[in-house]
C-alpha cells in the first residue's frame, strides 16, 4: 500500500484534509483552538521555554502553556519536539541532524520540518492543507522553505497534493533558501523573529 501523509496547518483548507480516509496519516501541529478529527502524529518544534513565555493566557484562539502541556500529554500518538520530554508519555526527538545534512538549513516553519521528515521516510504521497503563508509580516519568512522542500519532494519522485484553494507553489527546481536561525532550535538568538510579538507583549 502506497503511504501518504497529509500535513494540516491552521488555514481554511484544513477542512478538506481527508481525515475520514484511513489511507491517509494525519501530522498536525499547533497550539491554536482548533479540532481535528484524526491525528497520527503531532509537531511541537518549539522549545518548552519558548513556549512558556509565548503562551502566557487562555484566549479564544490559542491555548495557554498549562492547557497546551496537557493536551499534548493526552495524545496517544507520537509527539515530535526538540527532544524527548519525560512529563509528554509519547515526545519523540526530531531528526534535526539527519534533516539538516539532507536538505540545508532552510527550516523557517513547523511545516518545512513535517515535510522534511516526510521526505527522509520516503512516503509516497505528500499533500498539504491549512497551509498557506500568505501574511506579509510572518509567513513571507516561511513560505520559501516550505515550497523548497515541496520541489524536492516532487524531484524525488513524491507526489505532492495541494488543495485548489492552496496558494502554495511547487517549483521544478528548487533553490536552497538558507535561513540564519533555525525555527524553535534559535530560540535564545537575538534574531529569532518568532519571538518578537512575544517580548513587545512582555514590555508592555
Amino acid at each position: 500500500m502506497r503511504r501518504k501523509v497529509a500535513i494540516v496547518g491552521g488555514a481554511h483548507t484544513r477542512r478538506l484534509a481527508p481525515y475520514d480516509d484511513e489511507t491517509w496519516e494525519i501530522w498536525a501541529f499547533a497550539s491554536l483552538r482548533l479540532k481535528t478529527p484524526r491525528i497520527t502524529r503531532w509537531f511541537e518544534m518549539h522549545a518548552l521555554e519558548d513556549l512558556r513565555t509565548q503562551l502566557v493566557r487562555d484566549t479564544v484562539k490559542r491555548m495557554s502553556y498549562e492547557s497546551y502541556m496537557a493536551f499534548l500529554k493526552s495524545l496517544d500518538v507520537p509527539v515530535y519536539m526538540q527532544q524527548v520530554h519525560p512529563e509528554i508519555p509519547n515526545s519523540v526527538r526530531y531528526p534535526l541532524e539527519e534533516a539538516l545534512a539532507a536538505f540545508g538549513r532552510c527550516f523557517g516553519s513547523t511545516v518545512s520540518y513535517m515535510l522534511a521528515l516526510a521526505i527522509l521516510e520516503k512516503v509516497d504521497t505528500i499533500g498539504v492543507w491549512g497551509v498557506h503563508l500568505t501574511h506579509k509580516s510572518v509567513y513571507r519568512r516561511q513560505r520559501p522553505g516550505v515550497e523548497y522542500l515541496l520541489g524536492v519532494a516532487r524531484q524525488r519522485g513524491i507526489e505532492v497534493v495541494l488543495p485548489r484553494a492552496c496558494p502554495l507553489r511547487v517549483p521544478k527546481k528548487p533553490v536552497l533558501p538558507h535561513v540564519d536561525v533555525l525555527y524553535g532550535y534559535d530560540w535564545m538568538s537575538p534574531k529569532a523573529w518568532w519571538r518578537r510579538k512575544g517580548r513587545t507583549r512582555r514590555k508592555r
